[in-house]
């Protein structure tokens, strides 16, 4: 019986190659479409859950309570705190990481910059699992002066994976490989190339001493529960011993730090922690796995509606099947064979486009997925995407063409009716407003990057970039050394030393200040920066008020320029000039009012920023090379680098990609709505072409008649265009509140926004139409044009 289906399945699929090929690249599109959204779904809701002991891994959070208003969250505690509560009966194990960012490697000759560096305690991967290709976990925790990488990085350095045994260089240390793991997968928030002992970091005096403060909070403390564990009651241990050992400035117990152990599997979706590496958002995964499903939908639809619509063509195939004593369910077996084989297909295709554009998939999201054998995830939802396509398929079309009664068949009595042809029309409605959806978010993210990149954001970044002395190299270097070497040379406009990159100041404070008139119980947080006597010149600030920083004025060492916010968030009276303004321990006045300008993304508000012009603090040297010299400036930059920073490779970072690097997010969702986009169309049309074929060929004797009578061959190709247009424009009525709804909703993410005005769904609702025209009029125009006299004599 299989076979005997299987081979009249071959035989009608074969018979309609035009139509299978249509619905096979329909649903194709829609299976590679799902699969990537799906597995990147997958590994967002996966994240961190691969490591065994997972379900009792908890990290400790700090909450620092600094007003009624403001609570700061911190991923990081007190490198004390791992020592205190190694003993509570609730914890197994602790163990604390360090983010080291980049670190100085040399290998031989060749100085290689570290990149993605953490300093972790020597039991850390007996805590968390990773697979060790070479070397041991044990060696790695046997000294100070080892290292471990990942498997590209020993690739990259020493040209082979085995590295164990290896020395490399770090600062002026040699450190040995003692592991080589394999490179972290894409659902882990550590995704550290390098790790070293703490020890290793503790191993200065000058650091250890800094470190054993409870008031300094910049380690990771990782605990592993007992199974048993209540999580709120081990809160309520970790904050009370933080409040016994952590001092207010008065000497007091403080109050104001509360601990609190969150999931490993909870980390990733944290979005209150500040300065977080990864942060996940739950809502967008429910958004794109709906995207998915509504992909593969109308992949699926375009099934739906040339089986449907052709049942014709096959009813008299059923009436004689039907006398001849084949039953519903055998005929319902039959079209599901057809479906399945068309499922299967386009399986096999859509596993071949995959591989292809896995590479472009991953430069895309920034992670490494991987399509193996041995996944899973990966083949579940390459499986569960292939039979939710054969159920969506098959089911339907199945049950009505097995339901057709064989002697209204032959009677030649319409056998679908009214309400069915509304189906298909409906089916139509949903593909393009789908399609009409995806138009309008596709427009309004264009427009919004084209604002993000187009804003005068109040400063001049071209032609800059910038660069940092290594962390401790300021007692052998000043920066202000380096600047003196640099800032004759022909290629460099200017150059300028600050604390911060103007594009985006992660530096605030709380409490560190005082100012004339400020009540006793308002104290606000307000980002840093210090700057010194060319900033403003370089960057091309205004002034609102009063004056800058002068380079031999020593009183200037304690005044402070404020921005706009800050002066009406401090609600300072006027003048604002001259005003007593006490900062991070010097007594000063507030000199200037700068206008405000954007130093972080334009999702948020410009905050309050204090501008001092202590260089103590300043470590970034920022460049600006003469309009066509970037290149030139970068070299002679880096060979003064050679010489006073021997053992550091040189890097640098223009301002222009830094500030592209904080859109990266929406980078991502323009490219990802527009290859959305692309496939909800190119699918639509795949049906619509479908339907206008099949109309065409239903109505050739029609068209014949009507060109014999004298019709024109416009007046035919309106003819059959004007209900498929007709159902175009309902779906553009339909998309176009919902368009504005989601959107409106992700535009509400940014405090700097474009508005949505009527082009915007005017321009989609036009590429729509002329998008469904072009498809339609093909085959309009071509039936149009078509011979009367071979029309009439058609069959």
């Amino acid at each position: 019986m299989l076979s005997n289906h299987l081979k009249i399945a071959f035989r009608n699929l074969l018979g309609s190659r035009l139509f299978t090929a249509l619905n096979v690249i329909g649903l194709t599109g829609g299976m590679v479409a799902a699969v990537f959204i799906l597995m990147w779904v997958q590994n967002e809701l996966s994240f961190d859950g691969y490591h065994k002991k997972a379900d009792k891994i908890a990290r400790v959070v700090t909450h620092l309570k600094l007003s009624k208003e403001e609570t700061w969250h911190w991923a990081t505690t007190p490198l004390l705190l791992a020592g205190q509560i190694r003993d509570l009966p609730e914890i197994e194990s602790v163990t604390r990481l360090n983010s080291a960012t980049n670190l100085p490697i040399k290998v031989g000759n060749r100085k290689v910059l570290g990149e993605n560096a953490a300093y972790v305690d020597s039991n850390w991967f007996s805590v968390f699992d990773y697979q060790i290709i070479d070397g041991s976990q044990k060696q790695f925790a046997s000294g100070v002066r080892n290292i471990a990488m990942t498997q590209s990085r020993a690739k990259q350095l020493f040209g082979f994976e085995n590295a164990a045994g290896q020395v490399v260089k770090i600062d002026t240390l040699d450190y040995t490989v003692a592991a080589v793991f394999k490179d972290n997968p894409a659902n882990s928030t550590f995704q550290y190339n390098f790790l070293v002992p703490l020890s290793a970091y503790l191993a200065n005096p000058q650091t250890l001493k800094n470190e054993s403060s409870w008031n300094n909070f910049n380690q990771q403390t990782f605990i592993v529960l007992r199974n048993d564990a209540d999580l709120k009651r081990v809160g309520q241990k970790l904050t009370k011993i933080i409040s016994e050992y952590k001092r207010d400035d008065s000497g007091k117990p403080s109050s104001d730090t509360v601990l609190e152990p969150e999931r490993l599997t909870d980390m990733h979706f944290n979005s209150e922690i500040q300065n977080a590496d990864s942060k996940g958002d739950r809502k967008t995964n429910y958004i794109f796995l709906g995207l998915a499903t509504v992909i593969l939908l109308v992949a699926c639809i375009n099934y739906v509606n040339l089986t449907t619509a052709r049942s014709t063509v096959r009813s008299k195939e059923i009436g004689v099947k039907k006398l001849l004593g084949a039953g519903p369910g055998h005929l319902f077996r039959q079209f599901m064979t057809e479906s399945i084989l068309t499922c299967l297909a386009a399986l096999l295709i859509s596993l071949c486009l995959i591989y292809i554009l896995l590479p472009q998939f991953n430069n895309l999201t920034g992670k490494r997925f991987e399509i193996t054998f041995s996944n899973p995830a990966i083949w579940a939802i390459l499986l569960g995407t292939t039979w939710l396509s054969i159920v969506l398929t098959g089911i339907y079309p199945s049950i009505l063409l097995s339901s057709f009664k064989p002697f209204d068949i032959l009677r030649g009595n319409n056998i679908l009716g009214t309400s069915n042809s509304g189906f298909r029309k409906a089916l139509v409605v949903t593909q393009f407003t789908v399609a009409v959806v995806f138009l309008i978010s596709t427009l309004v993210v264009w427009r919004q990057i084209k604002f993000i990149r187009e804003r005068e954001l109040g400063y001049d970044r071209a032609h800059t970039f910038t660069f940092r002395l290594p962390w401790g190299m300021k007692q052998k270097i000043d920066p202000a050394t380096l600047k003196a070497r640099l800032q004759n040379e022909s290629s460099i406009a200017n150059i300028t030393v600050a604390s911060q990159n103007i594009v985006q100041i992660n530096s605030s404070t709380q409490g560190s200040f005082d100012w004339e008139g400020r009540p006793k119980d308002f104290n606000p947080t307000v980002s840093q920066l210090a700057v010194e006597h060319n900033f403003q010149k370089m960057f091309g600030l205004q002034l609102r008020e009063g004056r800058w920083f002068e380079a031999n004025r020593e009183t200037d060492r304690s005044n402070v320029i404020l921005n706009e916010v800050a002066v009406k968030k401090l609600n300072l009276k006027k003048p604002v000039i001259g005003r007593r303004f006490d900062f991070q321990g010097k007594k000063g006045v507030v000199i200037g009012v700068v206008k405000d300008f954007h130093f972080k993304s334009l999702r948020e508000k410009i905050e309050p920023l204090v501008l001092f012009n202590d260089l103590s603090w300043a470590s970034g040297i920022y460049v600006k090379a003469h309009p066509g010299k970037d290149a030139a400036a970068i070299r002679v930059v880096e060979k003064a680098w050679s010489e006073m920073v021997p053992n550091h490779p040189f890097d640098y970072k223009f301002l222009d990609d830094t500030y592209e690097k904080l859109y990266q997010t929406e980078q991502r969702t323009a490219t990802l709505f527009n290859t959305f986009t692309i496939t909800a169309v190119l699918i639509s049309c795949l049906g619509l072409f479908g339907l206008a074929t099949f109309t065409a060929e239903r109505r050739v004797k029609e068209i014949g008649i009507r060109k014999v009578l004298g019709a024109s061959v416009g007046a035919i190709v309106s003819l059959l265009s004007r209900d498929f247009v007709i159902l175009v424009l309902i779906a553009i009525v339909i998309a176009s509140p919902v368009g504005y709804y989601f959107m409106n909703s992700w535009l509400q993410g940014f405090e700097y926004r474009i508005e949505i005005n009527w082009l915007t769904f005017t321009l989609a609702a036009l590429v729509a139409i002329g998008i469904a025209m072009i498809t339609v009029s093909y085959q309009s125009i071509k039936a149009a044009l078509m011979n009367p006299v071979k029309s009439l004599k058609r069959d």
